[in-house]
């Protein structure tokens, strides 16, 4: 048997945290990790929350991706 579509939540906000712009974001109310933008490289670092894991993307969207894939690849 499949299993029944589950609908999820995710939440992307702008927050400062040690007085530093970032981008959290978060699914359901669990903060899979947050995303800083390297202006002086163009580049936006990601960071899975929990492995500390940084991922280097060059667009928001491909951080915020990067950083779903990571949850649904390790979720429980």
């Amino acid at each position: 048997m499949s299993k029944k579509e589950q609908k999820i939540t995710v939440t992307i906000d702008d927050i400062k945290r040690n007085g530093q712009e970032m981008t959290s974001v978060m699914v359901g109310k669990n903060e899979i990790g947050v995303i800083v933008e390297d202006s002086a490289k163009k580049r936006f670092e990601a960071t899975v929350e929990g492995t500390g894991q940084s991922i280097i993307t060059k667009t928001h969207d491909d951080a915020v991706n990067e950083l779903l894939r990571e949850y649904h690849l390790h979720q429980g």
